[in-house]
């Protein structure tokens, strides 16, 4: 009997680590957007006493219902379209496209670009200090780099990601440091869990993991093609618990700062708090660092978005007889015009559509996983009436406060 080779069994360990860890960092890279930062800055300088059910309820809806997402997905071996096919192939190509205009230029797109200008609007010229001028560069420069398919991403990413984490890190530890006393608020705990979970939601990241978990499972299948031993699947779920325990632990830490400095935070708007909390804990220039850190993490983000739509309509809607110009036109004029709405413009018509979609989206993540582990096959009926009914709560009066 051939005994294995402990130093080749050691080796493969390893070279197992390393993959997981590099993709888990990746997939911290890809959900935690710079948008993301403002929702658990505005939750912790809004928690008062009830900070604990907050941080909670918060990190549910997420961290957890992505996390949720990845796990689904990955059982169909990272393909969102065998995914969203048991809906039917119709349904499930029309919710592909639907969910895709949404990341894209309907509302993440044009999201970082209002919270570049937001965040840059206290050091910005008198003549640059106006959205639709502001939008007008910001949309021109992501066009421009998209169009040369530049690998500025890859260099931003290369050198942005250490960058962000040192000043993030800074800006989380010295706001510890010089923690001032909360402040109390007149929120029940009841509302205060209700409020954050709902905030989960404007991450938008559940609708994001199907397609990161693609990224994902595809970069682990390629890492590990040539070592049939190792369980893809296994990895791919490891890696999505590395990227969920980053996220949460820098979710709960510009709560916590929020939450200590919530005096300078209270009154702003949440695309206004990363700049004024940056200033106040880091001085002028220090907040400037972040602030610039931010931006092009937004410059980032909105180009692989870009990018990733641009494909999509390319390919997949125009069957490629439109010119991929054309479609990378049409992704940022409609960036463009959305994001004249502004931050608070944005959530207020995005916001409906993801009470919808979300617990529809998790009722099929579920069914899916019950699915793959229990043969469980009824899908359509319970998603497609969940939809339903919280289209009903959200125009019902009564309860259009709760939800």
């Amino acid at each position: 009997m051939i005994q294995p080779n402990i130093s080749q069994l050691g080796h493969s360990k390893s070279y197992e680590y390393k993959i997981i860890i590099t993709t888990g960092l990746a997939l911290f890279a890809m959900f935690f957007g710079a948008g993301n930062i403002l929702f658990p800055l505005y939750l912790g300088a809004n928690a008062g006493q009830h900070i604990t059910l907050t941080a909670l309820g918060f990190l549910i809806t997420g961290v957890g219902v992505p996390f949720l997402g990845l796990v689904a997905t990955s059982l169909f071996k990272g393909n969102c379209h065998e995914f969203f096919a048991r809906l039917g192939r119709v349904p499930g190509f029309l919710l592909i496209t639907f969910l895709m205009i949404i990341i894209g230029p309907l509302a993440a797109m044009p999201r970082t670009e209002s919270t570049t200008f937001h965040t840059l609007s206290p050091y910005l010229p008198d003549f640059l200090n106006h959205n639709p001028t502001f939008s007008l560069i910001y949309c021109s420069i992501i066009f421009l780099l998209a169009y040369r398919e530049t690998k500025v991403i890859d260099i931003l990413g290369l050198f942005l990601s250490p960058i962000k984490i040192i000043s993030f890190a800074a800006l989380i530890i010295i706001g510890f440091i010089y923690a001032e006393p909360s402040l109390p608020t007149a929120l029940s705990s009841t509302a205060a869990f209700r409020i954050a979970l709902l905030n989960g939601y404007n991450t938008m990241d559940l609708l994001g993991a199907f397609f990161f978990c693609s990224v994902a499972f595809k970069s682990i299948e390629h890492a590990t093609q040539t070592n049939i031993q190792l369980d893809t699947r296994r990895m791919t779920l490891q890696a999505c618990i590395i990227g969920a325990l980053l996220t949460s632990t820098i979710y709960l830490g510009f709560m916590s700062i929020a939450y200590h400095h919530a005096s300078e935070l209270q009154g702003l708007a949440e695309e206004q708090m990363i700049s004024a909390i940056s200033t106040a804990v880091l001085g002028k220039f220090g907040g400037l660092f972040v602030c610039i850190s931010v931006s092009f993490a937004c410059v980032a983000t909105a180009l692989a978005l870009a990018d990733v739509c641009t494909i999509y309509l390319h390919e997949e809607i125009f069957k490629k007889r439109i010119p991929k110009l054309a479609c990378l036109t049409l992704v940022m004029l409609v960036t463009y015009l959305v994001s004249n709405l502004g931050f608070q413009g944005i959530l207020n018509f995005s916001v409906p559509i993801l009470h919808v979609v979300y617990p529809s989206l998790i009722v099929l993540c579920v069914l899916n996983i019950l699915y793959k582990w229990k043969g469980l096959k009824p899908i359509k009926a319970p998603v497609f009436i969940t939809a339903i009914i919280f289209i009903g709560l959200l125009y019902h009066k009564t309860i259009l406060g709760w939800f």
